[in-house]
C-alpha cells in the first residue's frame, strides 16, 4: 500500500543519512594517510635522488603558510649553490599540488628538508612533521626524519588538538 512505501522511504532515507555522516569522516582519514603517505613517498625520493646525483637534493614548500607549512604544496629539487632555496637555473626534480586547506602538514617552522651526497639532513638534527585534519577529533600522523634520513611514520591515536601544537 502507499503508507507502507512512505514508511520504507522513511526508514531509507533515515538510514542513508547515517552512513552518510560515517562515510564523510572515513573519506576524510583517507585523505589524511594519502597526503602523508606522498609526502613521505617526496621525502624518500629527494634522499635517493641526493645519493643516486651525488648532490644536495631539498623538499621545500612551494607555498608556506603559517600552521601549514607544506599545504600549499611542494617541490623538490636539486641544490647547486646549498642556500636551500630553490634558484633560477637549479633542477626541479617533482612537484606536488596544494593540499584541500583542511589538511595540515608541518607547523610553519620548517619549510625545508634538504638531504647532503650521503642521503643525511643537513643541518644534522632530527626533523618532525605533523598531518592531520583540521578537525582534531580525525587520524594524525607524525613523520620523523632522522638525521640519517631514515622516515618513521607514526598514528598519533586519539589527537585532540590542532595539528600544529
Amino acid at each position: 500500500t502507499l503508507i507502507e512505501l512512505c514508511m520504507t522511504l522513511a526508514i531509507l532515507a533515515i538510514l542513508s543519512s547515517l552512513a552518510a555522516g560515517s562515510m564523510s569522516s572515513t573519506l576524510s582519514n583517507n585523505r589524511v594517510y594519502a597526503a602523508q603517505d606522498e609526502f613521505v613517498a617526496y621525502v624518500a625520493f629527494a634522499r635517493s635522488e641526493a645519493v643516486r646525483r651525488g648532490v644536495s637534493v631539498v623538499v621545500g614548500a612551494s607555498a608556506p603558510v603559517t600552521g601549514n607549512a607544506f599545504g600549499g604544496g611542494w617541490n623538490v629539487w636539486v641544490d647547486d649553490n646549498g642556500n636551500g632555496t630553490y634558484d633560477l637555473g637549479e633542477t626541479l626534480l617533482r612537484t606536488h599540488e596544494a593540499l584541500p586547506s583542511n589538511i595540515v602538514v608541518g607547523d610553519g617552522t620548517i619549510n625545508t628538508i634538504a638531504f647532503t651526497p650521503m642521503g643525511f639532513l643537513t643541518p644534522a638534527a632530527a626533523v618532525d612533521i605533523k598531518v592531520c585534519h583540521a578537525d582534531a577529533g580525525l587520524v594524525a600522523f607524525d613523520v620523523a626524519i632522522q638525521p640519517n634520513g631514515l622516515t618513521d611514520v607514526t598514528d598519533i591515536a586519539g589527537h585532540n588538538a590542532p595539528c600544529n601544537s
